[in-house]
């Protein structure tokens, strides 16, 4: 990838920034759906047809304020000047939960903004105005990964979500604030 100094941050959201695993899990169980059977960070609309019910119905059971800040996410946002967010999140929830939390990324862009379809990274850099070899994109799931592998952006692993799995060429990090030290 060459010696390009990182410069930027673009964030996943659910299970990066966030500890989500039950609140997105939960209007599943609600539903009758046993949450093991929905892979998570799958956009919305993809999650539910798997199983067989309405985005509308999980929305309905769905508690945006359940949803926290892993520890350190709060000071490491604070430390960052401009940063982004591309997440399969709903962008009415979405964008809920980041003005619950005070969080103003310089560009957010949602699985609406993508037509229901996975995130990609290429919209995103283009509202922040950076070349890829700029970014580094921090995720936890293979969806985030291969959005990283896409665009040509550096990839690394949210490490401080215990569920996030590895692979053996992953920039692992164990907590929110080695973000601040990738960046040059």
């Amino acid at each position: 990838m060459g010696q390009t100094t990182l410069r930027t941050v673009v964030f996943d959201f659910d299970g990066t920034l966030v500890d989500s695993d039950a609140a997105l899990c939960a209007p599943f169980a609600a539903l009758g759906i046993d949450p093991a059977t929905v892979p998570l960070g799958l956009p919305l609309e993809e999650a539910c047809a798997l199983v067989g019910i309405s985005a509308k119905a999980y929305l309905a059971h769905y508690d945006a304020t359940a949803v926290q800040p892993f520890p350190g996410v709060d000071e490491t946002l604070a430390a960052l000047g401009a940063w982004g967010l591309c997440s399969n999140k709903q962008r009415a929830s979405g964008q809920t939960e980041l003005r619950r939390l005070g969080w103003t990324p310089a560009a957010a862009m949602f699985s609406d903004d993508f037509g229901g379809a996975p995130k990609r990274l290429g919209p995103v850099l283009d509202r922040l105005g950076i070349a890829a070899t700029a970014v580094v994109f921090v995720g936890d799931t293979d969806h985030d990964r291969l959005a990283a592998t896409d665009a040509g952006v550096t990839f690394a692993l949210a490490g401080w979500n215990p569920r996030a799995q590895a692979t053996p060429h992953d920039l692992v990090l164990r907590h929110p604030s080695e973000v601040v030290r990738l960046l040059g």
